[in-house]
């Protein structure tokens, strides 16, 4: 019989996310895992499928410093725009001052909660502020795509936003007070 063995581009993944000091000996335990226990328990279909999850769940330690990056540039976004708003007072500036803090206020939340700063509780506010700014978000997208003008700057921050909101989920939840900073 052929041993169903873990998909060679997954294992490559999982090296890839591993710190060094850590890939033999994780990739090593996975594998057997999913030799000897997994595969006759689910079969190779589903034993698979749990092995992406698995390679998939080292993920998020990998992109803590894209999401700061994000969160850095949404936040110098943000207030950029409320400068400018400020600065030039057209109808409507107010409203505008309110996105443009929702903007930089999400964002500096969520740099805090990353750098492990502030109390426990700005990890639930950073997960509830992606609801805000996925709101802006595709507010802005729909502005952009139906209106008459396509504004670059807008269309630049409102994607940053919806990957700001998607990595501050798969991220924010898993960090706790003991884990290292890792890239």
């Amino acid at each position: 019989m052929k041993r169903i063995e873990p998909p060679k581009g997954l294992e490559r993944l999982l090296k890839f996310l591993l710190p060094e000091r850590d890939r033999e000996a994780v990739t090593g335990d996975l594998y057997e895992e999913f030799c000897q226990e997994i595969v006759p328990r689910l079969g190779a279909a589903r034993a698979r499928f749990w092995y992406m999850r698995q390679v998939l769940s080292f993920l998020p330690q990998r992109l803590g410093w894209v999401l700061q990056s994000i969160c850095a540039f949404t936040f110098l976004s943000g207030t950029w725009l409320g400068l400018m708003d400020l600065r030039l007072r057209h109808p409507g500036y107010l409203q505008r001052e309110w996105i443009a803090g929702l903007i930089a206020g999400q964002a500096a939340v969520t740099l805090m909660v990353l750098g492990r700063r502030g109390p426990g509780w700005l990890r639930f506010v950073a997960l509830a502020g992606c609801v805000g700014i996925l709101s802006l978000a595709a507010r802005a997208l729909v502005g952009v795509v139906t209106g008459a003008n396509l504004e670059g700057y807008i269309l630049l921050i409102a994607l940053a936003l919806v990957v700001q909101a998607a990595l501050t989920v798969m991220i924010v939840p898993r960090r706790d007070g003991r884990m290292a900073r890792r890239a």
